[in-house]
């Protein structure tokens, strides 16, 4: 799957693996807990706890701010993410080219709704679970 090659840092990598293997959705408390989130709040406190987090990042100083988001990029560079997104390119690039992908993209022409009610069909989950209530 396209942009999924940074969710071992993230995630880790038993976490990630589960995530790629089964495609299933994670809720956000699972997210935060797993890393591939921060926090999760309540849909009713989402809006808030966010404008708290952000009134306390405007409290730093812009430049500061720059080598500290700096600093966090230098050391995911260090462990290998530039190179595991451009080799996640190239196997984004072979799987669009298997079998499988493309007559997956062949249910596009239906539209994206059809091709997305077929990829969910075996699972029974996401659109195909609301058809089921």
């Amino acid at each position: 799957p396209p942009d999924m090659q940074f969710h071992p840092w993230l995630m880790g990598m038993r976490a990630a693996m589960e995530a790629m293997l089964t495609g299933d959705a994670i809720s956000g408390i699972e997210a935060a807990r797993t890393g591939f989130a921060n926090r999760a709040f309540p849909p009713g406190e989402l809006e808030n706890c966010v404008l708290e987090i952000a009134e306390r990042v405007a409290k730093i100083p812009t430049d500061l701010q720059q080598i500290n988001k700096r600093s966090v990029h230098r050391a995911m560079e260090v462990m290998g993410i530039r190179a595991a997104i451009r080799a996640g390119t190239e196997l984004q690039a072979l799987g669009a080219a298997t079998q499988s992908s493309r007559a997956y993209m062949k249910e596009f022409s239906h539209g994206v709704t059809h091709a997305l009610s077929v990829r969910d069909k075996a699972f029974g989950d996401y659109r195909e679970a609301e058809k089921k209530k």
